[in-house]
C-alpha cells in the first residue's frame, strides 16, 4: 500500500526494478538463520540491516525519516506496530544527518500492525516510527533493506 500526495508521484516511476530485487532477496535467503548485522546486497545502493530487539512504547521511541533511501521493513519473527505520517506534517526535532541519512521528527501520525511474514515500505517522504509494541513488549527479528532512491 502506498499512501502519498500526488506531488510525489514521480518518485515511484523507475523504482519497480529495485523494489523487486529487494523483495526477491527477502524471499530467497534464509534470513531467520542469519545473525543480526549489516549485509551488502549491491554496495551502498542496496543493503540489509538484520535487527533483533524488544519492541517498546511510543513514548520511548521517535519519528524518523530518510532522504536517500527507501526502507523495506520485513518482520521475520513477531509483530510490531509501526507509526507512519507524511514527513512534511511533522516538525524537526534533530536536524538531518547526511552521513546517517536520518532526521528525527516529532508530531502525530497513524499506526499499522506488521505481523510476522509481512512487510512495510517507507519512502523518503514517509516519516515512520518502527519498533512499537502491540500492547506489550515482545522480542522480534526484522530485516530492513535500504534501497537507494536517488
Amino acid at each position: 500500500m502506498i499512501i502519498d500526495q500526488l506531488d510525489n508521484a514521480a518518485i515511484y516511476t523507475g523504482l519497480q526494478v529495485k523494489l523487486k530485487a529487494a523483495l526477491n532477496y527477502l524471499q530467497s535467503n534464509p534470513l531467520n538463520d542469519w545473525e543480526p548485522g549489516r549485509y551488502d546486497i549491491d554496495g551502498s545502493d542496496m543493503f540489509l540491516l538484520l535487527q533483533q530487539y524488544e519492541t517498546r512504547e511510543a513514548e520511548d521511541s521517535f519519528w524518523e525519516a530518510h532522504q536517500n533511501y527507501i526502507d523495506v521493513q520485513y518482520m521475520l519473527q513477531g509483530s510490531e506496530n509501526m507509526g507512519f505520517a507524511h514527513a512534511n506534517r511533522l516538525t524537526v526535532k534533530k536536524p538531518y544527518d547526511p552521513v546517517k541519512d536520518f532526521v528525527v521528527l516529532e508530531g502525530e501520525g497513524d499506526t499499522v500492525t506488521v505481523h510476522e511474514g509481512s512487510f512495510a515500505i517507507f519512502y523518503p517522504q514517509d516519516a515512520h516510527m518502527p519498533c512499537l509494541s502491540c500492547g506489550k513488549p515482545e522480542m522480534v527479528k526484522k530485516a530492513v533493506i535500504k534501497v537507494r532512491s536517488v
